[in-house]
């Protein structure tokens, strides 16, 4: 078997988040919003795919065909590390870890369509579910989080995670005092206010969530300030949960696992590390230090490695479901929610999910 040929195709799609999400205080932009698939076909006739929000050029993905058009679909290895070398290794280089993922992760869905397995199997299978928590948007009133959490609450949901909408030290403590009150112990909270502290905030907040019993604090500072997550880690009783965007993948994550900068790191196949083939690299090495490693963002192909791995105790689901990361493009069926808060990984070969590409409809470019 050989990969016979590698294509992309443009689609407008109604964007996936809820009307009521705001971008740090911003409404998001109206209108619909390209989604690219790209598609890996081998001389057989099996064809792997992923899909992204981004728009990788025409002549990159010919330089991609160059490289590997007439290699064995299976030698994933290779191709990454040729793909690292040509557009991942200089951080901030693009389209670097994008393209890399989305490569990657055809290439995963093709090999467990050619051996007719789900992924998650293809890389050990540990579990067939995992729970979820339910993941905020930035929701513009207190009222609307603590809503939204009891509404989970009711359907067995067990975690949710606060993206708190003003980003302000008082404001965002106000909030999380709020939402334990209302909620009661017994629900899992996390926080992650994606950077937006120095470090005397993130101290600050940081000593109100361990009164607080909350689970973990995501990202309170930037990844790269190594030095400031190990004076809060040192200073804090709550977990520290970071390196989502980590820039150089797995090649940085053993820094912060030696200096002890985080409890929980974190990577995502489809966005920052570069795909399946580095992740699954990342949460062993996080389980070798007998630390966890959650997997960031709710696509389907993080939840084939969450299934695969046993240091991972979560999936990220963006609440309401209809607005996760998994739908944005439209499938035949998505993976399952029980009442106990569990998501079922797909038992179908690959990724484990059809394209509607009726529902797709016509691409606007191709290439």
């Amino acid at each position: 078997m050989k990969i016979k040929d590698v294509k992309c195709e443009v689609y407008l799609l109604e964007p996936y988040e809820s009307p009521r999400m705001m971008r740090w205080n911003k409404p998001l932009p109206t209108g619909k919003r390209s989604y690219t698939m790209l598609r890996i076909i081998t001389d057989d006739g099996i064809e792997g795919i992923s899909a992204w929000g981004k728009s990788i050029s025409e002549g990159t993905i010919n330089a991609v065909k160059r490289e590997i058009v007439g290699r064995d679909p299976f030698d994933r290895e290779w191709i990454w590390q040729r793909l690292w070398y040509l557009y991942g290794r200089t951080v901030g280089e693009q389209p670097g870890l994008t393209l890399l993922s989305s490569v990657d992760i055809a290439l995963w869905d093709l090999a467990g369509k050619a051996l007719g397995q789900p992924i998650y199997k293809l890389l050990g299978g540990y579990r067939d579910k995992i729970k979820i928590y339910a993941s905020s948007f930035g929701l513009p009133t207190t009222q609307e989080y603590i809503d939204e959490i009891l509404e989970c609450k009711e359907r067995g949901i067990t975690a949710y995670k606060i993206h708190p909408y003003w980003r302000m030290p008082d404001k965002d403590i106000e909030l999380c005092r709020a939402v334990r009150k209302a909620v009661g112990d017994d629900m899992i909270l996390m926080i992650d206010p994606a950077a937006c502290y120095n470090r005397d905030q993130a101290l600050r907040v940081g000593k109100v969530l361990d009164k607080l019993n909350f689970y973990w604090y995501e990202e309170p500072i930037a990844d790269n300030d190594i030095e400031g997550m190990i004076m809060l880690r040192e200073k804090l009783d709550i977990p520290m949960c970071a390196t989502e965007v980590a820039p150089r993948s797995m090649y940085d994550i053993p820094e912060y696992l030696v200096r002890r900068a985080v409890d929980i790191a974190r990577c995502d196949t489809e966005m920052g590390s570069g795909g399946i083939t580095p992740c699954k690299k990342i949460a062993d090495i996080c389980n070798a230090f007998g630390m966890q490693c959650e997997i960031h963002g709710g696509g389907i192909a993080n939840l084939q490695l969450e299934c695969a791995v046993k240091n991972c105790e979560f999936h990220e689901m963006f609440y309401p479901e209809r607005f996760s990361y998994q739908r944005r493009i439209p499938l035949k069926e998505y993976a399952k929610l029980d009442n106990e808060g569990y998501i079922h990984v797909p038992q179908k070969p690959g990724l484990g999910v059809e394209v509607d590409w009726e529902a797709l409809g016509k691409p606007v470019g191709s290439y």
